[in-house]
Formats: structure tokens, C-alpha cells, sequence
């Protein structure tokens, strides 16, 4: 049997404590009475069922990895493994902290920033995780690709609901309130919009697709909300419609990109880890010029190609 190394124990630890963590300890949405002052960008309660599938994806992830030794693996996957690790071990410990702090304890003008940061965390490190993710046959796509995508994705509209609910619990305007909405609501088109056709991954922008319609139908429902915004009930439907309408460009955007139409194969490589961007150097020690042409592609930032990150 190949020895498992350290960076794959490490992966599989950090991802058993996080789920110690979200199974034990009691946080401000594990009742269905929420203790926060009203947040506006709320998704409906059905939304969250796509964490059983996250978990799940990703506990199939933690056990695959574990098996991907150099005798099993090609030395390219092992080397795309290496480099999500950190990020992977990072997004768990954030996901850890954001349970710590998102708690009774926490929920003060004072102290819930904290959880927000956390959760902002959580989606950072799986940018930087995503960068680098290939799905390059069926294998990969199912326990690397998906996993991380849809988790970068859903933190993506999570942390925008854990500040929304920051900014109501520090203040009682529904007009402050109403236009962090519209800032996250702008926030999470740019970033469903953008990573999804610069980093061509069509599943990011349905997951933060899923989200936004799923705030649309909250607010589209909730008594609360129309007796708070001004302009009441007007108000609450002509922001239900905008949500629902942004959601659903997201997912055009999602959809042409998945399009077989959307891209040439030889011009907008797909997927493809930041160690395969650069060819070995010619004799002369020059860099070839496929070499060139992939480096010129991998200095955009939004790039899934790219050394920076989302």
C-alpha cells in the first residue's frame, strides 16, 4: 500500500474538525428562530440543503485524496493536490472559527463581524483552492472539481447573507439596511458573472444562481420585510423581482459558458492546473511558444490559471 503523506493527513483532519464542529456546537441558524435583527438578503430555508450536498461531495473528496500516491496518480494530479492543500486546510479552519464565533456570545454589534470575516475566509481559500482544481476526465470532475466548486460558490453568497446580517444587527435603518442589499445583490452578479466566464466554471455561477433566487423567494414571502422597507409592499416585490431576474442572469452566463459553442478548444483551455500552464523549456533553454501563449493567458486575475486568485 503507498504511504500517505502529510499534507493528505492534513487534509483529512482539518476536514473531520470541521465537521465535529458543525455537528456540536449550537450556532445562531442551527434553530429555525433566528436570533438576529431581520436581514434582507436571507435565502429561503430550502436553499440549505445544498450543504448535505457539499459535505458530501467533499467527504468523497478527503477519502479520494487520500489514495492519490505517485503510484496510482499521475505526478501532475499529485502536484495539483499539493498545491490545493493549504488553501483546503485554510477554508476548514475558517469553517471551524466561523462556528466558534457565530453563537449567542457573538451576536453583538461588537463581536459578529468576526463570524462574517471568517465566513469571508472560507470562500477566499477556496478561490485559492479553485485556482489551481483540473477536471480533465470524470474522476477529477467528480471528487475535485465538484466539491470545491460548489462549496466556493455557496460561501460566495454566504458570506454576503453573514454581513447583511452584521449591518442589521449594528443598526435598525431599514434604509442602511436596504442598500447593503443592493451592494451584495451587485457584489454577487460581479462575482457569479466574472468567475464564471474567467475562470470558465459554469457550476460556480448556478450555485451563486441558486442562492440569489433562493433570497428572491424569501423576499417575495416575508410579512416581515414588507412591513419594514419603505414603500412596503411595492418595495419588497420589485426587489423579489430584481433578485429573481439577477439570479437568472447568473445563469444564462452559466449556461452559454457550458455551451459547446462558448469556447475553441485549442484557443481557452479549461480547467487546467497553474503547473501544466508552462511547457519545458527547448534545448536552448527558451520557452516554447505554446509556453508563451499560455503565460500571457494566466496573468489575468479572475484566471483559474492564474498564481493570484480570485
Amino acid at each position: 500500500m503507498a504511504k500517505v503523506e502529510g499534507w493528505q493527513v492534513a487534509n483529512a483532519l482539518c476536514f473531520v474538525a470541521n465537521v465535529v464542529a458543525l455537528r456540536k456546537i449550537t450556532r445562531l441558524d442551527s434553530d429555525n428562530e433566528m436570533l438576529q435583527s431581520l436581514n434582507y438578503f436571507t435565502p429561503a430555508p430550502y436553499a440549505f440543503v445544498i450543504w448535505a450536498v457539499i459535505y458530501s461531495f467533499e467527504g468523497l473528496f478527503t477519502g479520494w485524496q487520500l489514495l492519490q500516491s505517485s503510484r496510482r496518480a499521475s505526478p501532475s494530479r499529485v502536484e495539483v493536490l499539493k498545491r490545493v492543500s493549504p488553501y483546503w486546510c485554510a477554508a476548514n479552519a475558517c469553517q471551524v472559527l466561523w462556528c466558534l464565533t457565530f453563537r449567542n456570545s457573538f451576536d453583538t454589534p461588537g463581536l459578529l463581524w468576526i463570524s462574517a470575516v471568517a465566513l469571508t475566509g472560507i470562500a477566499a481559500s477556496l478561490s485559492g483552492a479553485h485556482n489551481y482544481i483540473i477536471d480533465e476526465n470524470a474522476e477529477e470532475t467528480l471528487f475535485l472539481y465538484v466539491p470545491i466548486t460548489l462549496h466556493f460558490g455557496w460561501t460566495t453568497a454566504a458570506a454576503l447573507v453573514n454581513w447583511n446580517g452584521y449591518v442589521a444587527r449594528i443598526c435598525a435603518s431599514a434604509s442602511l439596511k436596504l442598500v447593503a442589499l443592493l451592494v451584495s445583490l451587485g457584489l454577487a452578479v460581479v462575482l457569479g458573472i466574472g468567475v464564471t466566464r474567467q475562470r470558465h466554471c459554469s457550476v460556480y455561477g448556478m450555485t451563486v444562481a441558486w442562492a440569489l433566487v433562493a433570497v428572491a423567494v424569501q423576499t417575495s414571502k416575508s410579512t416581515q420585510l414588507r412591513e419594514e422597507v419603505p414603500g412596503a409592499k411595492d418595495t419588497a416585490s420589485a426587489l423579489a423581482t430584481l433578485e429573481f431576474a439577477l439570479g437568472l442572469l447568473i445563469v444564462a452566463f452559466a449556461v452559454l459558458e457550458a455551451a459547446p459553442w462558448s469556447y475553441v478548444k485549442e484557443d481557452r483551455p479549461r480547467l487546467r492546473h497553474a503547473a501544466l500552464s508552462w511547457a519545458p523549456a527547448d534545448n536552448s533553454g527558451a520557452a516554447s511558444p505554446m509556453t508563451r501563449a499560455r503565460s500571457s493567458r494566466s496573468m489575468s486575475f479572475w484566471r483559474r490559471d492564474s498564481n493570484i486568485g480570485m
